[in-house]
């Protein structure tokens, strides 16, 4: 959502976000070539990996910026609502930038995409596909609108306070449940139990009466 609504909105924080991704990306490879030197082992494209992570990031950023940089030209008359130029009247021609494009699209999908699947150990392609899938989906809807964010911050608060209020409930509710299940099946352990003593018992009453006899 920052990188949507801030990031790549301003020219400035654009650049300074793409440098520092690019900065990074250069810092794990001195890590990993550093590490590779002292196992003797040699980078490949596997191990290299990570380092495209911040650079691919870096794309979608640029693209969102670039998404909001298409000019659509809107030309109004001074002259009356019908744009019709009257004597001295002048025809104005105001710039205007779209606020969402496809290009945008891309971007946003993109690093959400890579985002929710640096979350993950193991990457499969089936699940970097879903998670293609899931970003480009909520990007479709998001379109870098803030309240659409906020709204989607609100809805997963809203959830999480339930989530929160709610497990201690359910604990409690299980506890009892079991406690209760315990409770019956101690019952019946004892009552089991006191019908085979009651069964011993005539037994043994039973074999004293015939040695008497």
């Amino acid at each position: 959502g920052v990188v949507s609504v801030l990031l790549s909105r301003y020219t400035i924080l654009t650049i300074v976000t793409l440098g520092m991704l690019v900065f990074l990306s250069t810092r794990i490879y001195s890590a990993l070539n550093v590490a590779a030197k002292g196992a003797n082992v040699k980078l490949n494209l596997l191990s290299l990996k990570d380092v495209g992570v911040p650079l691919l990031i870096a794309v979608g950023v640029f693209s969102m910026f670039r998404g909001r940089r298409f000019v659509m030209e809107n030309d109004t008359s001074s002259g009356g609502e019908d744009n019709v130029v009257v004597g001295d009247s002048t025809t104005v021609q105001e710039t205007i930038y779209h606020s969402w494009t496809w290009t945008f699209w891309f971007g946003e999908t993109l690093v959400m995409t890579l985002f929710i699947a640096n979350s993950f150990e193991k990457r499969s392609p089936a699940l970097l596909a879903l998670f293609t899938t899931i970003s480009g989906i909520f990007a479709l809807w998001l379109r870098g609108q803030f309240w659409r964010y906020a709204t989607l911050l609100g809805f997963q608060g809203v959830i999480a306070l339930l989530v929160v209020l709610a497990f201690p409930i359910m604990e409690m509710i299980l506890e009892q449940i079991v406690e209760e299940k315990m409770k019956k099946v101690g019952e019946k352990i004892r009552a089991h139990d006191a019908r085979l003593r009651e069964l011993q018992r005539k037994r043994n009453v039973g074999a004293a009466a015939a040695s008497l006899d």
